[in-house]
């Protein structure tokens, strides 16, 4: 039993490890990207503004039509998605 959770742990731990890697990574990358990009600082930021509200825009859309499939799924289970219509006011 003991190797078993080892094992598990050792996995945990080298996922853990990956990911933050892949955050760190993600965040070096684009502070190197933007301070070595051919354009001006105020044109770099005026695309780096728009991106973001593109991208504000996407994460809205995926909101709402996640809210749309739970209202779905909850239809035919009334009384089990209350939680989620409370959360959701």
């Amino acid at each position: 039993m003991s190797k078993e959770k080892d094992n598990k742990n050792k996995i945990s731990s080298n996922i853990d490890k990956l990911v933050m890697g892949a955050i760190i990574g993600g965040a070096v990358g684009s502070v190197v990207g933007a301070t070595l990009a051919p354009k001006s600082g105020k044109e770099t930021r005026e695309y780096l503004k728009a991106k973001g509200k593109e991208l504000y825009e996407k994460g809205k859309e995926m909101v709402h039509e996640g809210e749309e499939k739970i209202e779905e799924a909850c239809k035919p289970k009334k009384k089990r998605c209350f939680i989620w219509r409370l959360f959701k006011r």
